[in-house]
Protein backbone atom coordinates (compact mmCIF):
# COMPACT_ATOMS: atom_id res chain seq x y z
CA UNK A 1 0.00 0.00 0.00
CA UNK A 2 1.41 3.41 -0.92
CA UNK A 3 0.99 6.48 1.28
CA UNK A 4 -1.82 7.91 -0.88
CA UNK A 5 -3.83 4.71 -0.40
CA UNK A 6 -3.09 4.71 3.31
CA UNK A 7 -4.35 8.29 3.73
CA UNK A 8 -7.53 7.20 1.98
CA UNK A 9 -7.83 4.22 4.33
CA UNK A 10 -7.54 6.54 7.31
CA UNK A 11 -9.77 9.42 6.21
CA UNK A 12 -11.48 8.65 2.90
CA UNK A 13 -14.72 7.65 4.65
CA UNK A 14 -15.11 11.07 6.33
CA UNK A 15 -18.03 13.20 5.06
CA UNK A 16 -17.17 16.83 4.38
CA UNK A 17 -19.01 17.94 7.53
CA UNK A 18 -17.01 15.43 9.58
CA UNK A 19 -18.05 12.93 12.22
CA UNK A 20 -18.43 13.07 15.99
CA UNK A 21 -18.00 9.98 18.12
CA UNK A 22 -19.78 10.37 21.48
CA UNK A 23 -18.84 8.02 24.26
CA UNK A 24 -17.90 7.08 27.77
CA UNK A 25 -14.19 7.06 28.59
CA UNK A 26 -13.41 4.70 31.48
CA UNK A 27 -9.96 4.24 33.04
CA UNK A 28 -9.14 0.94 34.76
CA UNK A 29 -6.24 0.14 37.05
CA UNK A 30 -4.12 -3.01 36.48
CA UNK A 31 -6.31 -4.57 39.19
CA UNK A 32 -9.37 -3.79 37.03
CA UNK A 33 -10.69 -1.14 39.41
CA UNK A 34 -12.36 1.90 37.83
CA UNK A 35 -10.15 4.95 38.40
CA UNK A 36 -12.47 7.39 36.65
CA UNK A 37 -15.19 7.54 34.02
CA UNK A 38 -16.41 10.53 32.01
CA UNK A 39 -18.08 11.45 28.75
CA UNK A 40 -15.96 12.46 25.78
CA UNK A 41 -16.53 13.51 22.17
CA UNK A 42 -14.03 13.00 19.35
CA UNK A 43 -14.57 15.09 16.22
CA UNK A 44 -12.81 14.51 12.90
CA UNK A 45 -13.45 17.15 10.26
CA UNK A 46 -11.70 17.42 6.85
CA UNK A 47 -11.18 20.51 4.76
CA UNK A 48 -12.75 20.64 1.29
CA UNK A 49 -10.16 18.46 -0.47
CA UNK A 50 -9.38 16.26 2.57
CA UNK A 51 -5.78 17.41 2.80
CA UNK A 52 -6.10 18.70 6.37
CA UNK A 53 -7.99 16.90 9.14
CA UNK A 54 -8.98 18.75 12.31
CA UNK A 55 -9.15 16.44 15.33
CA UNK A 56 -10.97 17.84 18.35
CA UNK A 57 -11.53 16.13 21.71
CA UNK A 58 -14.28 17.61 23.89
CA UNK A 59 -15.11 16.77 27.49
CA UNK A 60 -18.56 18.03 28.62
CA UNK A 61 -19.05 19.21 32.21
CA UNK A 62 -22.31 19.11 34.21
CA UNK A 63 -22.54 22.92 34.01
CA UNK A 64 -22.76 22.75 30.21
CA UNK A 65 -19.20 23.88 29.50
CA UNK A 66 -16.67 21.81 27.55
CA UNK A 67 -12.94 21.36 27.93
CA UNK A 68 -11.46 21.09 24.44
CA UNK A 69 -8.19 19.93 22.85
CA UNK A 70 -7.57 20.32 19.13
CA UNK A 71 -4.94 19.17 16.61
CA UNK A 72 -4.40 19.74 12.91
CA UNK A 73 -3.32 16.78 10.76
CA UNK A 74 -1.96 18.14 7.44
CA UNK A 75 -1.48 15.51 4.75
CA UNK A 76 1.65 17.17 3.37
CA UNK A 77 3.70 16.74 6.55
CA UNK A 78 1.86 13.94 8.41
CA UNK A 79 1.33 11.29 5.72
CA UNK A 80 4.56 9.27 5.90
CA UNK A 81 5.91 5.98 4.59
CA UNK A 82 5.69 4.43 8.08
CA UNK A 83 2.19 5.67 8.90
CA UNK A 84 0.46 8.86 9.97
CA UNK A 85 2.48 11.19 12.19
CA UNK A 86 0.72 11.87 15.49
CA UNK A 87 0.04 15.64 15.68
CA UNK A 88 0.87 15.80 19.39
CA UNK A 89 3.62 13.15 19.58
CA UNK A 90 6.10 12.67 16.69
CA UNK A 91 7.18 9.30 18.12
CA UNK A 92 3.75 7.82 17.30
CA UNK A 93 2.10 6.66 14.09
CA UNK A 94 -1.41 5.68 13.02
CA UNK A 95 -1.98 2.70 10.72
CA UNK A 96 -5.19 1.45 9.15
CA UNK A 97 -6.13 -1.79 7.43
CA UNK A 98 -9.69 -0.89 6.41
CA UNK A 99 -10.81 2.69 6.92
CA UNK A 100 -11.69 3.48 10.53
CA UNK A 101 -12.65 -0.12 11.22
CA UNK A 102 -9.22 -1.57 12.03
CA UNK A 103 -6.70 1.05 13.01
CA UNK A 104 -4.32 2.09 15.76
CA UNK A 105 -2.10 4.75 17.27
CA UNK A 106 1.21 3.14 18.19
CA UNK A 107 4.69 4.23 19.34
CA UNK A 108 7.31 3.39 16.74
CA UNK A 109 9.52 1.89 19.44
CA UNK A 110 9.66 1.02 23.12
CA UNK A 111 12.39 3.20 24.66
CA UNK A 112 13.98 2.90 28.07
CA UNK A 113 12.83 5.56 30.54
CA UNK A 114 9.91 6.71 28.40
CA UNK A 115 6.18 6.08 28.81
CA UNK A 116 4.50 3.84 26.25
CA UNK A 117 0.88 3.60 25.10
CA UNK A 118 -0.96 1.83 22.30
CA UNK A 119 -4.54 2.61 21.24
CA UNK A 120 -6.49 0.05 19.19
CA UNK A 121 -9.76 0.90 17.41
CA UNK A 122 -12.45 -1.70 16.75
CA UNK A 123 -15.44 -0.43 14.77
CA UNK A 124 -18.77 -2.15 14.15
CA UNK A 125 -21.56 -0.31 12.32
CA UNK A 126 -22.02 3.04 14.15
CA UNK A 127 -20.10 1.91 17.23
CA UNK A 128 -16.41 2.26 17.96
CA UNK A 129 -14.51 0.53 20.75
CA UNK A 130 -11.15 2.04 21.61
CA UNK A 131 -8.71 0.34 23.99
CA UNK A 132 -5.65 2.18 25.28
CA UNK A 133 -2.89 0.22 27.05
CA UNK A 134 -0.76 2.68 29.00
CA UNK A 135 2.64 1.92 30.55
CA UNK A 136 4.90 3.92 32.86
CA UNK A 137 8.51 4.97 32.21
CA UNK A 138 9.63 1.76 33.95
CA UNK A 139 7.56 -0.43 31.59
CA UNK A 140 4.91 -1.32 34.17
CA UNK A 141 1.26 -1.42 33.14
CA UNK A 142 -0.25 1.76 34.58
CA UNK A 143 -3.85 1.77 33.33
CA UNK A 144 -6.25 0.64 30.62
CA UNK A 145 -8.47 3.17 28.87
CA UNK A 146 -11.74 1.81 27.49
CA UNK A 147 -13.86 4.04 25.26
CA UNK A 148 -17.27 2.96 23.96
CA UNK A 149 -18.37 5.48 21.33
CA UNK A 150 -21.38 6.00 19.10
CA UNK A 151 -21.74 8.10 15.95
CA UNK A 152 -23.07 11.67 16.39
CA UNK A 153 -24.88 11.27 19.73
CA UNK A 154 -24.48 9.84 23.21
CA UNK A 155 -26.17 6.43 23.21
CA UNK A 156 -28.23 4.90 25.92
CA UNK A 157 -25.73 2.23 26.91
CA UNK A 158 -26.92 -1.02 28.42
CA UNK A 159 -23.81 -2.67 29.80
CA UNK A 160 -23.39 -6.30 28.82
CA UNK A 161 -21.40 -8.79 30.84
CA UNK A 162 -17.86 -10.04 30.45
CA UNK A 163 -16.95 -12.73 27.92
CA UNK A 164 -14.68 -15.43 29.30
CA UNK A 165 -15.30 -18.09 26.66
CA UNK A 166 -16.89 -18.35 23.24
CA UNK A 167 -18.12 -21.90 22.64
CA UNK A 168 -19.01 -23.22 19.22
CA UNK A 169 -17.24 -23.22 15.88
CA UNK A 170 -15.72 -19.95 14.69
CA UNK A 171 -14.06 -19.17 11.36
CA UNK A 172 -11.83 -16.13 11.00
CA UNK A 173 -9.82 -14.07 8.55
CA UNK A 174 -6.52 -12.46 9.42
CA UNK A 175 -5.18 -9.36 7.66
CA UNK A 176 -1.87 -7.67 8.43
CA UNK A 177 -0.07 -4.43 7.59
CA UNK A 178 3.64 -4.01 8.33
CA UNK A 179 5.45 -1.01 9.81
CA UNK A 180 6.20 0.21 6.27
CA UNK A 181 2.59 -0.15 5.04
CA UNK A 182 2.99 -3.46 3.22
CA UNK A 183 -0.16 -5.59 3.16
CA UNK A 184 0.35 -9.31 3.75
CA UNK A 185 -1.75 -12.07 2.21
CA UNK A 186 -5.05 -12.76 4.00
CA UNK A 187 -5.00 -15.93 6.12
CA UNK A 188 -7.86 -18.15 7.27
CA UNK A 189 -8.18 -19.05 10.97
CA UNK A 190 -10.23 -22.08 11.92
CA UNK A 191 -10.17 -21.63 15.70
CA UNK A 192 -10.96 -18.73 18.04
CA UNK A 193 -8.79 -18.62 21.17
CA UNK A 194 -9.56 -15.67 23.47
CA UNK A 195 -5.92 -15.52 24.63
CA UNK A 196 -3.81 -16.01 21.51
CA UNK A 197 -0.62 -15.58 23.61
CA UNK A 198 -1.53 -18.76 25.56
CA UNK A 199 -0.77 -17.19 28.93
CA UNK A 200 2.25 -15.06 28.00
CA UNK A 201 0.09 -11.94 28.43
CA UNK A 202 -2.31 -11.02 31.19
CA UNK A 203 -5.96 -11.28 30.10
CA UNK A 204 -8.46 -8.63 31.21
CA UNK A 205 -12.16 -9.35 30.69
CA UNK A 206 -13.98 -6.01 30.57
CA UNK A 207 -17.72 -5.27 30.25
CA UNK A 208 -19.51 -5.45 26.89
CA UNK A 209 -17.57 -8.43 25.63
CA UNK A 210 -14.16 -6.72 25.56
CA UNK A 211 -11.07 -8.91 26.03
CA UNK A 212 -7.64 -7.30 26.44
CA UNK A 213 -4.45 -9.42 26.29
CA UNK A 214 -1.44 -7.34 27.31
CA UNK A 215 1.82 -7.75 29.26
CA UNK A 216 1.87 -6.52 32.85
CA UNK A 217 5.42 -5.27 32.19
CA UNK A 218 7.37 -4.41 29.03
CA UNK A 219 11.08 -5.21 28.80
CA UNK A 220 13.60 -4.24 26.15
CA UNK A 221 15.12 -7.32 24.57
CA UNK A 222 11.86 -9.27 24.54
CA UNK A 223 9.24 -9.06 21.81
CA UNK A 224 5.63 -8.49 22.86
CA UNK A 225 2.06 -8.08 21.61
CA UNK A 226 -0.67 -5.61 22.61
CA UNK A 227 -4.08 -7.19 21.86
CA UNK A 228 -7.69 -6.07 22.17
CA UNK A 229 -10.83 -7.87 21.02
CA UNK A 230 -14.58 -7.49 21.30
CA UNK A 231 -17.70 -9.56 20.72
CA UNK A 232 -19.35 -6.95 18.50
CA UNK A 233 -22.41 -9.12 17.78
CA UNK A 234 -23.69 -12.48 18.99
CA UNK A 235 -21.96 -14.20 16.08
CA UNK A 236 -19.04 -11.85 15.37
CA UNK A 237 -15.75 -11.23 17.20
CA UNK A 238 -13.11 -8.68 16.17
CA UNK A 239 -9.54 -8.43 17.39
CA UNK A 240 -6.48 -6.23 16.76
CA UNK A 241 -2.85 -6.98 17.60
CA UNK A 242 0.12 -4.60 17.61
CA UNK A 243 3.36 -6.61 17.40
CA UNK A 244 6.80 -5.47 18.58
CA UNK A 245 10.10 -7.29 18.05
CA UNK A 246 13.00 -7.98 20.45
CA UNK A 247 14.50 -4.53 19.84
CA UNK A 248 11.22 -2.90 20.91
CA UNK A 249 10.36 -1.78 17.36
CA UNK A 250 6.80 -1.96 16.01
CA UNK A 251 6.56 -4.54 13.23
CA UNK A 252 2.91 -4.95 12.23
CA UNK A 253 -0.79 -4.47 12.94
CA UNK A 254 -2.97 -7.57 12.66
CA UNK A 255 -6.75 -7.52 12.24
CA UNK A 256 -8.82 -10.66 12.84
CA UNK A 257 -12.55 -11.04 12.25
CA UNK A 258 -14.35 -14.20 13.34
CA UNK A 259 -17.85 -15.38 12.46
CA UNK A 260 -19.66 -18.12 14.35
CA UNK A 261 -20.74 -21.01 12.19
CA UNK A 262 -24.21 -22.51 12.38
Amino acid sequence: MNIEQHWEQLFGYLPIDGISMHGTWTVYSPEKQIIKSAQGIRNLRPNADKTVITHTNQFPSPDGSKVEKQWQIPKETSNLADGLLHPADPSKRALALMDYGSSCWIPKKLESGRGFSVELFLKHEDWNTSIGSIYSETGDLEKILYMREYLNSFPEIVTDGEVTNLPGNWLGQKKSITHDLQLLATEEINQLVLDPTLGNNETFHLPDGVVVNIPKKLNLGAGFEIIAGKLVAENKYKRLTAKYDNSGAFTMLISEEFAKLG
